[in-house]
């Protein structure tokens, strides 16, 4: 099992590198396919007919694709206005209601209503596409995947704290293997890292330079502090609704990983509000 996670872990990743290499064509058309298994295996999840939720998420990929690649202007719009402040600002709204669902819950339990994971699909896939691409396009590669780094740096911490510390366990109603240890450890090597890098180089582009730079030493920690905390949020959201479907895997497209979903559940909590903290900074 551990073989296969890493032989899938390092495909994906000579993917990833090698669309950022060959452009913005390659990273769109990768980025699409990814946020259109997203889907399908969200509504899946939802109880959506399977050859319905094919066709939307293969219908997604392909209008985000042409979205980006041929309709420039409209997207300029979008960016140039309020656009994409109201995506990202609606994104981070609910989001920030599920956070607080899913920690009240997080011990009894959260039976997801169908309705509720059906329509979270077709609001934060969309807001996370948008997100992505506008972090890509305006800022550059380094900068977008400093924000994907913040999940992957606290899901990780989390994972190896936990197993370290163990203590008392987070979530047994909805995801019983995460622990406040593993959670605490997230929060620490996140602000740890990002101060760090800050300190050794200030003018990276780097999402985190960018908050720490333009706001004091307390504010720059809380944002950090509740960006981790919907990462957690994310992820445990997923948990929930994949036991109210009764499933262990989103999919099973990623041999030893289970589905795309499984993957960026806790992305699609942190991009919409990633953009919508920068935006709101540089309004200031």
């Amino acid at each position: 099992m551990l073989r296969q996670r890493i032989i899938t872990a390092v495909i994906l990743f000579i993917v990833i590198i090698a669309a950022l290499w060959m452009g913005l064509w390659a990273f769109t058309a990768v980025a699409a396919i990814a946020m259109g298994a997203c889907l399908w295996e969200w509504l899946r999840l939802a109880k959506w007919n399977n050859a319905l939720c094919l066709l939307i998420g293969f219908a997604a990929a392909v209008f985000f694709y042409w979205l980006e690649m041929f309709q420039p202007i409209d997207v300029n719009v979008l960016q140039s206005g309020n656009g994409l402040l109201i995506i990202s600002s609606v994104g981070t709204v609910i989001w920030t209601v599920i956070t607080c669902v899913v920690f009240f819950k997080r011990m009894s339990g959260w039976n997801v209503p169908n309705p509720l994971a059906w329509l979270s699909a077709l609001i934060f896939v969309p807001c996370a596409w948008f997100s992505l691409m506008f972090l890509y396009r305006e800022y550059g590669a380094v900068y977008m995947i400093s924000v994907l780094a913040i999940v992957w740096v606290a899901d990780i911490t989390a994972y190896f704290g936990g197993r370290a510390l163990q203590g008392p366990k987070m979530a047994t109603g909805i995801s019983p293997k995460k622990t406040w240890s593993g959670a605490l450890t997230a929060v620490i090597c996140v602000l740890v890292l990002s101060y760090v890098l800050y300190a050794v180089a200030p003018q990276a582009p780097f999402w985190t330079n960018t908050i720490i730079s333009k706001l004091t030493v307390f504010a720059s920690a809380a944002i950090l502090f509740i960006t981790v905390l919907f990462s957690i949020a994310g992820d445990l959201f997923e948990s929930a609704v994949k036991r109210t479907a009764g499933v262990k895997d989103s999919s099973n497209l990623l041999p030893g990983h289970g589905g795309v979903y499984d993957r960026l559940d806790a992305q699609f909590a942190v991009l919409p509000l990633a953009v919508f903290i920068l935006l709101f900074i540089q309004g200031l």
